[in-house]
């Protein structure tokens, strides 16, 4: 239904253009039998020529308001109704998740009754929203800076997310997350500090509300705000328009940007978070849902490929494009602005389409790989078998596509737009093969680096006592290994008992110890043993974690001031091969026994180079062409896998 109001909306717009109609025309022919109460607003404030510039704020929410769109369902009030029950009971969060699922198969049907603004406001509503937006404009001290073009995006709007009831959120949100506010605002060092201002309504949201960023719900929106205010975890989705109402509903500034999709990595898209309008009238960013600075960069680690702000207006180049033929999912929503240049160094881009690739579009799209597709996140126009594409990153792999028949088709080869400005394309050269040596299918993060050093400065250690009075030193990890296989010389003694000592401050905490005899290709068994002092209380965290083949859990010490260790009592005496040492991670290392297959990015889409059962923590694949854009695919197990190419002997992670 969504996309049915839509395709209406856009062809009434392509109609007014050609007849040289005004926009506000064409809102109000939009609106059908409810014309009258978008007349009655504009009405309401021409009589009073001291309203003029409220007149010309109703003027631009009617203008902009097709496209907009609410729900209709008469069940929508049970829904909330039934949300609450279960947000306010005592229930664990998990519980309660399982909950709201199951209510909202219940309540699917509502997502059927889409409906536009532009046909069902009162102008009841619309004025009430125009005055208190006024108010707070005028009388609050954090806008004062704000001129009446960014008011009508940063302050005005009546909603803050599509599917919004048509409730009284800035009243009800006015007095919540602003204790402390009142020392502001008769401190004359900070009775106009929007910044100022911004960060303190945070942490009294954050203090009340606690927000936790999970995707274990996957139901239908929450859009009242009774409801929201009561959860407890959510998406950025959720915690970016809920920061958005409370901030506007006391007269601060700010807007939501977002990434479509992270171009350095998978795992659910991209991000929301707001952005502040400060004093200087500089937008900076915040995450709604931590207490990092207010203005400091939203994730410094993370490449930003495109970034669009989301606007109460409408971007009517999107809706040309649409008018003209299909685009793509992310572009269906024609409230965005490309902000790109606002967050990092960007540049035009002219291509030239391949000579085989031709397209009869007159757009195309820049794509960024996903963990499993190629998702488009920027657009550009075709003329004479170019295209041009404004704000650019650089330092990332995109494919230029366009979208004939809504499936999307290659216009050239894979490139990274290098920062010296060359674009270099990954062409496959199949005359010059190689071999090639893989360790992981997914790029290391910080969060498996951080786990990983807790092994650095760790021994591998043998003895012919339990009490290892005396051990035999045959391993030190002197560096960061996401997994290391350590040789065994054919000449060092058979021994009883084997173990890891953990480092100072290391916890003793690892993933897997696997000891393997000469041919043998699964790991050799015996009994799990260890100092007192693990973690016995935590079944999670116990010495079997070390040798249950699961790089996903680990063991871990109880304290960390003095070395702790796990070991094993193999029974009798055992010489061995090799000894492979992972440290905690997240099962992206190769995995014994697991089956891949190697694919590059060829003139058809992904070929595969052949599959292998994995028989070491390496795999090798020969017959591989060079200049390849590659993908390493676990048939066994897992979801994350990423792009990489192979230089210098080594994966390099795009």
């Amino acid at each position: 239904m969504k996309k049915h109001f839509i395709t209406l909306f856009f062809v009434a717009v392509a109609a007014a253009c050609t007849y040289n109609q005004s926009s506000i025309e064409v809102a109000l022919a939009l609106a059908g039998e409810n014309r009258p109460e978008l007349e009655k607003t504009l009405d309401y404030y021409s009589r009073n020529p001291a309203d003029s510039l409220k007149l010309r704020a109703a003027r631009f929410l009617i203008t902009n308001m097709p496209g907009h769109w609410s729900l209709a369902s008469d069940a929508l009030q049970d829904y909330y109704n039934d949300i609450d029950t279960v947000l306010n009971s005592e229930a664990a969060w998990q519980e309660k998740v399982e909950l709201l699922n199951q209510i909202s198969l219940k309540y699917w049907h509502i997502v059927s009754t889409q409906v536009e603004d532009v046909r069902v406001i009162t102008s009841d509503y619309l004025i009430q929203n125009i005055e208190r937006a006024f108010d707070v404009w005028h009388n609050e001290p954090w806008a004062r800076h704000v001129q009446f073009d960014d008011f009508c995006e940063y302050l005005l709007p009546y909603k803050v997310a599509e599917g919004q009831p048509f409730d009284s959120w800035r009243d009800s949100l006015k007095e919540k997350y602003g204790e402390d506010l009142n020392l502001l605002k008769y401190n004359e060092h900070y009775r106009h500090a929007t910044m100022k201002a911004a960060t303190t309504i945070r942490a009294n949201f954050l203090e009340q509300m606690n927000p936790v960023y999970t995707d274990t719900y996957t139901g239908l929106p929450l859009l009242a705000w009774h409801n929201l205010t009561k959860l407890q975890a959510g998406t950025c989705d959720e915690f970016t328009q809920m920061m958005l109402a409370v901030m506007r509903s006391k007269g601060v500034p700010v807007v939501t940007d977002i990434v479509p999709q992270w171009p350095s990595r998978g795992g659910g898209g991209g991000h929301a978070w707001n952005v502040l309008c400060n004093e200087m009238r500089k937008n900076v960013a915040f995450d709604a849902s931590n207490d990092t600075p207010v203005g400091s960069q939203i994730r410094p680690d993370s490449k930003f490929g495109k970034v669009y702000r989301q606007t109460y207006a409408i971007n009517r180049e999107l809706i040309y494009m649409k008018s003209k033929e299909p685009v793509p999912d992310f572009f269906q929503n024609v409230f965005l602005r490309d902000v790109t240049s606002e967050y990092v160094p960007s540049v035009s881009l002219i291509l030239d389409i391949h000579p085989e690739m031709k397209t009869g579009n007159k757009y195309a799209y820049l794509s960024v790989f996903d963990d499993q597709d190629w998702q488009p996140i920027a657009y550009g126009h075709v003329r004479k078998n170019r295209i041009q594409f404004n704000d650019i990153s650089m330092d990332i792999v995109y494919l230029p596509v366009s979208y004939p028949s809504m499936e999307l088709k290659p216009l050239n080869w894979p490139f990274v737009l290098e920062y010296s400005g060359r674009v270099k394309y990954f062409i496959p050269d199949t005359s010059r093969l190689r071999s090639v040596t893989l360790f992981r299918k997914y790029p290391v993060f910080n969060r498996v680096y951080i786990g990983t050093m807790m092994s650095v400065g760790g021994k591998i250690q043998a003895s012919e006592t339990n009490d290892f009075a005396r051990p035999v030193t045959i391993h030190t990890v002197l560096e960061w290994k996401a997994a290391e296989t350590i040789p065994v010389s054919a000449d060092f003694p058979a021994y009883r008992y084997w173990r890891f000592v953990g480092p100072e401050n290391g916890y003793c905490s690892i993933a897997e110890l696997m000891f393997f005899r000469p041919n043998d290709s699964l790991p050799f068994q015996g009994q799990p043993m260890d100092v007192e002092r693990m973690n016995k209380n935590n079944s999670a965290y116990k010495k079997e974690k070390a040798f249950d083949n699961d790089p996903l859990t680990y063991c871990l010490s109880l304290l960390a001031d003095e070395p702790a260790w796990v070991g094993v009592d193999f029974g009798l005496p055992v010489q061995f091969e090799k000894i492979i040492l992972l440290p905690r991670g997240d099962d992206n290392n190769i995995r014994i026994g697991d089956e891949y297959e190697l694919l590059y990015w060829g003139r058809e889409g992904w070929q595969s180079l052949g599959r292998q059962k994995a028989k070491d923590i390496e795999l090798q694949f020969d017959r591989v062409p060079e200049n390849a854009l590659l993908l390493l695919h676990d048939h066994t197990r897992g979801k994350e896998e990423r792009i990489f190419t192979y230089e210098n002997g080594e994966q390099v992670w795009w």
